[in-house]
């Protein structure tokens, strides 16, 4: 993001469901990736954006089954990340070997 302002929509999804595990309330974890997005992303600021960051707390969602710390939001995992996004491609493109991502 520091370098090109863009991050993969996948990967922006994925990271803002880590925040919310990551951070004791969903307040803090949506200040965290309004400050991401706002900062770093070239859509910063913009309605779409801050669509794309409510979807990470069910906005636009249908519920999932209930889960410790989620609740009835979609949740993403890593093996989901690797099956349906490039990641060793992406990896390799902005120059990180995959065990210091």
């Amino acid at each position: 993001m520091v370098e090109n302002g863009k991050m993969h929509n996948y990967l922006r999804m994925y990271r803002g469901k880590r925040l919310i595990a990551w951070f004791d309330s969903p307040e803090e974890a949506w200040s965290i990736l309004l400050y991401l997005n706002n900062r770093y992303e070239l859509d910063g600021r913009d309605p779409n954006a801050y669509a794309g960051i409510a979807w990470c707390f069910g906005k636009h969602d249908r519920h999932w089954q209930n889960r410790a710390i989620y609740g009835n939001l979609r949740y993403m995992n890593a093996a989901g990340l690797e099956r349906k996004f490039k990641m060793a491609a992406y990896l390799k493109k902005v120059g990180i070997s995959k065990g210091t991502a």
